[in-house]
């Protein structure tokens, strides 16, 4: 399967290292939520996923 980390958008600091933890790559969390990366509308999507979930991690 082709690598779609070259279209992950502009991610904070604190995204980049949730995104790491969690998922080591923006194709890998976009598929664990059922997103397709070469989709714009899921790569928005996915996005304001990530926005929460950094929001919301105290570390």
């Amino acid at each position: 399967m082709p690598s779609f980390n070259m279209l992950q958008p502009a991610l904070t600091d604190k995204e980049r290292k949730v995104l790491k933890e969690g998922w080591t790559d923006w194709t890998n969390f976009m598929e664990s939520h059922g997103l397709k990366p070469y989709e714009d509308d899921d790569v928005k999507e996915a996005k304001q996923i990530l926005e929460q979930i950094a929001a919301n991690d105290d570390k």
